[in-house]
């Protein structure tokens, strides 16, 4: 059935974008959840939500401290239909770049909130013997989870305080769908090569910046989080914009950085390229393809390796430039020389590894350094 649904637009405005009323086609509503085809939204708690076949429900500026509880029950409703909308929305997109579709995936609105209550982050989560943060009490289904947090912080939205909560924030949901994406495609870690209970859901640069480029292409914006972190500089890595000149140069590297920020590298060097094409005149869902698809080439890659070697080779920036440029070159090879420019002047080119890059980007290699990947 085709339902109207009430949401931020995430595109078109400043994010979160504009309310808006758009169709959604629903399976089923069941309490506190809906299904779509290839997708199941549900709050982490027991309380029903969909009594009726309405999904238009007023954000009550994320259900803040004052709301009452019938408004905070809006606001979570808001949440669910929202994160339904653009999910469904980015797996159409999805199926229609790579050519086939992703497999089913399920979205948890306030979750964790019994036991973090202020947590209002988003994270992507396959089973796995143990969690850095936030532990699971059950594991999330094969195909993946995206867990939402209920939010904490107030942000300004025209003028007045909101309560920031991820399923109400299209950039957040999109990068974390971004996940999903990339672990079905490029699988970046090798969780296939592992025991179905014991993947890992550490993240890597090359993972971080490719989600924040998809949220990106599907809000059609380079300033995804210009929302909640309005008050961090444009130039901070933080705020991660992707038309910043970010350059190997700002590269850290190593397990005490944050991989957010060193994607950010990557996902400058995309947005980058996508804009150059744009400029001479090609459309830039060509490209889009051509960047999917190169995860799925990267993902077929290294088999016959060791999972150390092939993992080592996976989290090189060259690697996925040498994914786009083959993609490309399948293609007619008629954008790799904008492409390789782009990169380059990035400090990204082919057949180096990240931490090469980033000394060449700052000048030279220091005497007795040795380079690493």
């Amino acid at each position: 059935m085709i339902l109207t649904a009430r949401v931020w637009s995430g595109r078109g405005h400043p994010p979160p974008g504009r309310l808006e009323e758009v169709p959604l086609r629903v399976e089923r509503l069941e309490g506190g959840a809906l299904l779509l085809p290839g997708l199941t939204v549900r709050h982490d708690g027991d309380e029903e939500l969909f009594e009726r076949a309405d999904l238009r429900f007023d954000p009550r500026r994320g259900g803040g401290p004052t709301a009452t509880p019938e408004h905070r029950r809006d606001a979570l409703a808001f949440g669910v239909v929202n994160t339904a909308h653009h999910l469904s929305r980015a797996l159409a997109r999805a199926t229609e770049l790579l050519g086939r579709p992703l497999p089913p995936l399920v979205a948890v609105v306030g979750a964790h909130a019994a036991r973090h209550p202020g947590w209002g982050g988003g994270h992507y989560r396959l089973p796995a013997e143990s969690y850095s943060t936030l532990p699971e009490e059950e594991p999330p289904v094969a195909t993946g989870e995206i867990h939402l947090g209920a939010g904490g912080r107030l942000v300004p939205l025209d003028g007045r305080a909101y309560l920031h909560t991820a399923s109400h924030d299209p950039a957040i949901v999109y990068h974390e769908f971004g996940h999903h994406l990339v672990h079905h495609t490029a699988d970046l870690r090798c969780n296939r090569r592992r025991a179905a209970g014991a993947q890992t859901n550490r993240r890597i640069p090359l993972d971080e910046g490719t989600c924040d480029y998809i949220a990106a292409i599907l809000m059609g914006t380079p300033d995804i989080y210009g929302w909640h972190r309005a008050g961090v500089p444009s130039y901070s890595a933080r705020r991660r914009r992707l038309d910043a000149p970010r350059t190997m140069a700002h590269f850290v590297g190593g397990h005490l950085s944050d991989p957010h920020a060193d994607g950010a590298i990557w996902s400058a060097a995309l947005w980058a390229a996508r804009c150059e094409l744009e400029r001479g005149g090609v459309d830039p869902g060509r490209f889009d393809a051509v960047v999917l698809r190169s995860l799925e080439r990267i993902g077929r890659s290294g088999d016959d390796l060791p999972v150390e070697v092939a993992q080592r080779r996976r989290r090189r920036f060259a690697t996925a430039l040498e994914a786009i440029l083959a993609e490309d070159e399948a293609g007619g090879g008629d954008l790799a020389t904008v492409v390789e420019t782009v990169f380059a002047a990035r400090g990204i080119e082919v057949g180096t590894a990240n931490n090469e890059s980033r000394w060449r980007a700052r000048g030279g290699l220091p005497a007795g350094i040795a380079v690493g990947s």
